[in-house]
């Protein structure tokens, strides 16, 4: 019935047991010095019959983090815990990815370690609240400082290291988080980018901060080995750029100018969280991107298997992400191959501490 999706794939240079994606997830559930908790190994392991999975978005440096609970990748702990991680992925057959991440404007820093605080490439304070474990729940966001010269080329560096830790932990690739209106996204979108220098002022400017980050990437992992998550016409987070189909294109051409091995496209139909309607531009971002980057594309947001495959059979996407779905069945690909409905997950748990939502999702029977 699925015979394109649940067939094994070639993605570069990955041999892959299917084309199904598990996405980054944030669950909420690092320890409080940002290493995984210690059922990080269990749930990533319960999953790893996807072809690949992309774990969780994860803070390359301290001054990254914005949430609570949220892990890292800038200590030798946190990449000790990750190698478990990577083991337990590759012990069920999937190849392991991480998502870099740095959160840019959207933290406080109650969240953050020690003598951090919220930076971000303009002053543009969010509206929005944000939760925090010490306020027990939702409290103003700071205005960010303005980040100099020297915290861009420290924060571009910050990704290079977390890069060398992800290979040392075993990770197959890396996968830059430029979506969700996050530091990459912030840097790109002309309402959080106010600057005049060389690092704003024209579309081209603000995209350069993502072609720097991923220069530093490719310089530790091979370029057919790094990816990149965009979220065109994306406004979580207030991201509200005046031309974004224009500033879609121009990071695609940035993808494709870097020479890294794939792009991985969020749909509209899914903003951050957020559950939207869907619309012509599902499908007009998958061809934009068709038509700029020219080598590997994952679609995510809103498939079901009966729409991956016809996609797939189309050759309008290479490989195709099922997010929400893997909350609560770790067995997603067998629930797919024996036409198992889906469980449904318990969004009250989506984000909180404990084990209860985490990895005691049972498979079917």
């Amino acid at each position: 019935m699925y015979e394109k999706l649940l067939s094994p794939a070639k993605f570069g240079p990955w041999d892959l047991t299917s084309h199904i994606v598990m996405p980054p997830l944030t669950r909420n559930r690092a320890q409080a010095d940002f290493t995984p908790n210690e059922e990080a190994p269990k749930y990533y392991g319960q999953r790893s019959s996807a072809g690949l999975v992309i774990c969780e978005a994860t803070q390359v440096s301290p001054e990254a983090t914005g949430y609570p609970r949220t892990p890292g990748i800038w200590t030798e702990k946190h990449t000790a815990k990750w190698r478990e991680v990577v083991d337990q992925i590759h012990t069920g057959g999937a190849k392991a990815i991480i998502q870099l991440w740095h959160c840019g404007r959207i933290a406080h820093p109650d969240n953050q370690p020690e003598g951090c605080y919220p930076i971000g490439p303009s002053a543009v304070q969010p509206k929005m609240p944000i939760y925090t474990d010490a306020a027990g729940g939702l409290t103003e966001n700071p205005m960010p400082r303005v980040m100099t010269e020297e915290d861009i080329r420290g924060v571009i560096e910050s990704y290079r290291k977390a890069c060398e830790n992800a290979k040392a932990a075993g990770f197959d690739g890396v996968e830059l988080h430029g979506a969700n209106g996050y530091i990459v996204d912030q840097f790109a979108s002309s309402n959080t980018n106010l600057r005049t220098d060389d690092w704003g002022g024209t579309l081209e400017r603000r995209v350069r901060f993502m072609e720097e980050v991923l220069k530093a990437m490719t310089s530790v992992y091979d370029p057919a080995c790094v990816g990149v998550r965009l979220s065109p016409y994306g406004k979580f987070n207030e991201i509200d750029d005046e031309n974004p189909k224009a500033k879609y294109e121009a990071m695609l051409r940035v993808a494709e100018k870097s020479g890294i091995g794939y792009v991985h496209v969020i749909r509209p139909v899914v903003s951050g969280n957020v559950q939207m309607k869907a619309s012509a531009l599902d499908a007009e971002v998958i061809d934009t991107a068709r038509k700029i980057f020219s080598r590997r594309l994952i679609g995510a947001a809103g498939y079901t298997p009966e729409s991956a495959e016809t996609e797939l059979q189309a050759g309008r996407v290479d490989l195709v992400a099922f997010g929400r779905s893997y909350v609560g069945n770790p067995d997603l690909v067998e629930r797919i191959r024996r036409s198992v409905p889906l469980a449904a997950s318990n969004e009250e748990t989506w984000y909180t501490p404990g084990s209860e939502g985490y990895a005691d999702y049972p498979t079917a029977t």
